[in-house]
């Protein structure tokens, strides 16, 4: 047999087999780490995200020291987009860095153990400025650590709200808010505060299988829970009063009440580790080790029932704004545009509903594709859910959108209903008048054809020489390999 041709008939098949084997390689990297912009302002944050595609953050490894940084704490943040059906979500844990003074610092590279693989990161540059302004443009999308109601406590409470023990160590539960509307969220953490004067030698004991039943008890029924995924403690000075205090937070979580009933988080116990020294002999002072209890106070909240109305316990409750993107102002009668409506703010984002849309004889309206991405951080929940659209026109002339779709919300800072409307028009151009039949064909062409659309035309008898000359090398290679298999047995 003729070697060259041969390898002419084979390449094609090789090269699809090499092809495979590439892309089968690029869709297993599901997990990336994404350091931050090179250059920030010296009160601003640094961070490095964790991020896994279509799997969960099981177990990773800590997040590396920078210098010229501290830690800062963890945030977490997800996603999820359904499309056709498919639903594909992604997952982040944040590690935010404050600098400790100006300069231009460099990040070494790094590998961290992420679901027990090895990723790694080769670093890079990042340089510390003079203190950025704040920007106030974008009311959600601004500095997370810019407000956090844990804070408001440690810097301008009472001291009255804390139980003194005798180890000058506090067990503390607190909330931002004790009093909500059913569907706000209320935003709770637990910490163990330990005073720059206690003497004692404290330690955490067995803190997983403890947080586990605190957070079992902690946790209302009926609420939906924001977890803020706190992975690594961090140590944070504080000042009450006059008494400096180092705190641990251990948890942290925003709860949705998703019916208007009050509840109360109750007193929990945390047991911690305490060290009696006795007296001293040839080998020195003598330790013993005592589990010592922490009791936190409890919490009442109080839920308001929302005013009447007749989309009450149906609709979204906190303060959200709506962006909106039109494909084209201008369309053909018969042809289809894409339209997103995202819901952008503070909130349960997961229980956003789909805007109310109006009946028209105007406009054919198909079910959304969503997508949603969900922050935690700084004592808030923020986010946005995209709804999008595929739109055909019936008729020639101006379709205004804001008719089209609304959507009603309660608005926690005025305490009533808000309906936020879109402001695109749309402008339909001549074209052939569409019937319920054609617009079925459009619909099955956007959503299930728009992935695999190919423009270039093939006859029949193209397609057919296509597949029999793949037969034929198929069968060849068979045949091939069989009479080398029978010359090997000879």
């Amino acid at each position: 047999m003729n070697i060259d041709i041969f390898k002419s008939q084979f390449k094609p098949l090789f090269l699809l087999f090499l092809s495979h084997i590439v892309m089968s390689g690029i869709l297993a990297q599901q997990i990336r780490i994404v350091l931050g912009p090179s250059q920030i302002g010296s009160n601003e944050i640094y961070t490095i995200t964790l991020t896994a595609e279509n799997e969960d953050l099981r177990d990773y490894s800590n997040f590396p020291t920078i210098p010229g940084f501290s830690k800062a704490g963890t945030s977490s943040s997800s996603s999820m987009q359904s499309i056709n059906g498919q639903v594909s979500n992604e997952t982040s844990i944040i590690q935010n860095y404050m600098p400790e003074k100006e300069g231009t610092f460099k990040i070494p590279g790094f590998a961290m153990k992420v679901n027990g693989a090895l990723i790694k990161s080769p670093g890079g540059p990042v340089k510390v400025g003079p203190p950025a302004k704040a920007k106030a443009s974008d009311p959600f999308g601004g500095n997370p650590f810019a407000y956090d109601p844990f804070e408001d406590f440690f810097n301008g409470g009472k001291a009255s709200d804390i139980k003194a023990v005798k180890a000058d160590a506090i067990f503390l539960v607190k909330t931002d808010k004790t009093e909500i509307w059913a569907g706000e969220g209320v935003n709770m953490t637990m910490s163990f505060l330990v005073s720059d004067e206690n003497q004692a030698e404290l330690d955490f004991y067995n803190l997983g299988s403890q947080l586990s039943d605190l957070v079992k008890k902690a946790k209302p029924a009926n609420c939906w829970e924001e977890n803020f995924g706190i992975e690594e403690i961090v140590p944070r000075k504080l000042k009450i009063g006059k008494k400096n205090y180092t705190e641990y937070r251990i948890f942290q979580s925003t709860l949705f009440p998703l019916v208007a009933k009050s509840f109360a988080i109750p007193q929990l116990k945390l047991d911690v580790v305490t060290y009696k020294v006795g007296g001293a002999n040839f080998f020195g002072a003598k330790r013993k080790e005592e589990v010592k209890p922490f009791y936190s106070r409890p919490i009442a909240i109080k839920i308001k029932e929302l005013p009447p109305h007749p989309m009450r316990g149906t609709v979204s409750v906190g303060q959200f704004v709506l962006e909106e993107k039109l494909g084209k102002k201008a369309v053909g009668l018969s042809q289809g545009v894409g339209f997103d409506l995202a819901i952008k703010g503070e909130g349960n984002i997961t229980y956003i509903p789909e805007p109310q849309k109006v009946k028209s004889d105007l406009l054919e309206v198909y079910a959304p594709n969503t997508n949603q991405t969900i922050q935690r951080a700084g004592g808030r929940v923020t986010g946005q859910k995209v709804f999008s659209y595929l739109l055909i026109p019936k008729e020639i002339g101006y379709i205004n959108l804001r008719k089209a779709f609304y959507w009603i919300y309660f608005n926690t800072k005025t305490a009533r209903y808000d309906t936020l409307r879109p402001e695109s028009s749309l402008r339909v151009i001549e074209g052939k008048k569409l019937d319920s039949q054609s617009s079925a064909t459009a619909k099955d062409a956007f959503y299930s054809l728009i992935d695999k659309a190919d423009n270039s035309l093939m006859s029949k008898s193209n397609i057919e020489d296509k597949w029999l000359f793949w037969i034929n090398i198929s069968i060849g290679f068979m045949t091939v390999v069989t009479l080398a298999l029978g010359f090997m047995k000879r």
